[in-house]
């Protein structure tokens, strides 16, 4: 009897003090920076912000998703980036169409420099195919056609202080298998945001099991 060999995944490359971070978006395309993630990404909360008890029980998250995804494209459009639509997956192209962003929710250890990240809702095969074709910039130096996939993650919870916050990365999937990301060559991990106690009322944003996140509760008036 044989034992079969283990998958070790590779360590990523993982950025996150703020000049290296500033830098390598830079490098990634002129147009990035921290700045415009981060106020793509508070356009979404504000919009989940919106949900009440009378929406879906998924409402808030879908809120946040379809507006962080608006946000992002309308603010590199006019840097000169394209809005791809591949069979309902929503990229945001760079002018040299060497990379694409897409935006999705990621699980608890998104944002954190020493945890290892994935999806929190379960992806199909476009995703599973973007991630392939990232395998062949890694693989063979000489590959010059494709587009890399860079993933947008993030995620609401509340802080070791109580209060929310928001945690994003922007990092390059490598592994992917049965419907979540299982592996990353390059992780470029954003200041989280502290967002106001105030703002939002009672919202829980503990991540329930289902894939898309956030119970509502509705704020109390007068």
């Amino acid at each position: 009897m044989f034992l079969q060999p283990s998958y070790k995944p590779q360590q990523p490359l993982v950025l996150s003090d703020p000049l290296d971070v500033q830098k390598r978006l830079y490098e990634l395309d002129p147009s990035l920076d921290e700045a415009l993630l981060q106020e793509a990404n508070l356009r979404g909360y504000e919009a989940r912000l919106g949900a009440t008890l009378a929406h879906a029980p998924t409402a808030a998250g879908t809120y946040h998703w379809h507006e962080f995804v608006a946000a992002l494209r309308q603010a590199l459009i006019p840097k000169g980036w394209a809005a791809r639509d591949y069979k309902n997956c929503p990229w945001v192209v760079s002018p040299d169409e060497r990379i694409m962003l897409s935006v999705i929710t990621g699980d608890i250890d998104t944002g954190k420099p020493e945890g290892s990240p994935t999806n929190q809702a379960e992806k199909g095969s476009v995703l599973d195919e973007a991630i392939q074709q990232n395998q062949l910039f890694s693989n063979d130096a000489d590959v010059g056609s494709g587009t890399q996939l860079w993933v947008l993650l993030y995620h609401v919870e509340r802080s070791a202080t109580g209060y929310r916050e928001i945690r994003t990365e922007l990092s390059l999937p490598s592994r992917f298998a049965r419907g979540k990301i299982e592996g990353w060559s390059e992780r470029i991990v954003l200041a989280s945001t502290p967002l106001d106690p105030y703002v939002g009322g009672g919202i829980d944003v503990t991540p329930p099991a289902q894939p898309i996140d956030v119970p509502v509760e509705r704020r109390r008036v007068g």
